[in-house]
């Protein structure tokens, strides 16, 4: 039985060495390689595919890219298995990506040759996880079963949390949800408080695994702040 694989990375290096790797697999046929999540929607349209293996930071395409673009893959190919390729070393996101009903991520850090084994399995139905993945949650799930739920945020302390991650000051969330700058602070640090968020850069995680915003927004709001710093220097 062989296996249809598309590829999306916006990375040409990362790209290349996958064709490399993948295209030796005797059991694997790449019926695509695409760079953003339009191309990906496109080809998936086309194109009969078995798995889809994904960069989870892939900005500039007409269907955003992380935890958003796994949900809108699981909703308009439900059969179609999911294989992520991440850096991302936060565990919360890792579990995200798990959530979202992905059967296999590999991390960057690990060697691409995992990546065969991880379209085999996630063909199955099973859960492949590479190496530094398998080290990263490990202890997390240490962790996890002494763990409690997180307290239930109202629709307006969500609101402001996602708002603050997109870059907004609380002022400016103010003029947007026609609330006072005060409202906006007392809302944003009760929601800190619920969650034991300590820093505004616990906010942009927490907004990060939990899907608030994707990963191409938090990467666009840590060059506006690295513009910032540049400008005020």
């Amino acid at each position: 039985m062989t296996i249809r694989v598309a590829v999306a990375d916006d990375h040409p290096a990362s790209l290349a060495g996958m064709e490399h790797v993948l295209s030796s697999a005797g059991n694997l046929s790449l019926v695509g390689m695409v760079t953003s999540s339009t191309g990906l929607i496109e080809l998936l349209g086309r194109t009969p595919c078995d798995v889809v293996v994904t960069d989870f930071s892939m900005p500039h395409g007409r269907y955003g890219d992380g935890l958003s673009l796994l949900r809108f893959l699981k909703r308009r190919f439900p059969t179609t298995r999911l294989v992520v390729l991440t850096g991302i070393e936060n565990t919360a996101v890792l579990q995200g990506i798990l959530g979202v009903g992905s059967v296999g991520i590999v991390s960057k850090s690990d060697d691409l040759q995992h990546l065969e084994q991880a379209i085999g399995t996630a063909y199955a139905g099973d859960r492949y996880l590479s190496p530094a993945v398998v080290r990263i949650l490990a202890q997390w799930s240490a962790k996890a079963s002494a763990s409690q739920s997180l307290p239930q945020l109202s629709k307006r302390e969500t609101e402001v949390l996602r708002l603050y991650a997109e870059g907004l000051s609380v002022s400016e969330i103010g003029t947007r949800a026609g609330r006072s700058s005060k409202t906006i602070s007392a809302q944003k640090m009760a929601a800190m408080r619920k969650l034991g968020l300590l820093r505004d850069a616990d906010i942009f995680k927490y907004a990060l695994a939990h899907g608030l915003v994707s990963a191409s927004e938090m990467s666009r709001q840590r060059a506006r702040q690295t513009d910032d710093d540049v400008g005020n220097g």
